[in-house]
């Protein structure tokens, strides 16, 4: 395969890049590839999550919580949190 040079102008400065020529169906098998990776993860991610035993007792008791009314609103927890 070959590459190209390129140049990219940006109003702060110039950016010299190397390009290379990829056939289409290798780019989509890569994007489907992708795809599955992404969903792998986030399946892993659950199921470690529903062998945690301290991450469950910890959503019993939100749960809990949730179900008495003892909630707060969103703005006191970013505040709590110092987010935003």
């Amino acid at each position: 395969m070959s590459t190209t040079g390129e140049t990219i102008h940006h109003p702060d400065k110039t950016i010299a890049v190397d390009t290379l020529a990829i056939p289409i169906s290798l780019l989509e098998k890569m994007s489907e590839a992708l795809e599955l990776f992404v969903a792998f993860q986030d399946e892993l991610e659950d199921y470690l999550l529903s062998q945690d035993a301290a991450f469950l007792a910890r959503m019993r008791q939100a749960r809990a919580h949730h179900r008495k009314g003892e909630t707060r609103s969103l703005e006191s927890l970013k505040q709590e949190l110092c987010i935003e």
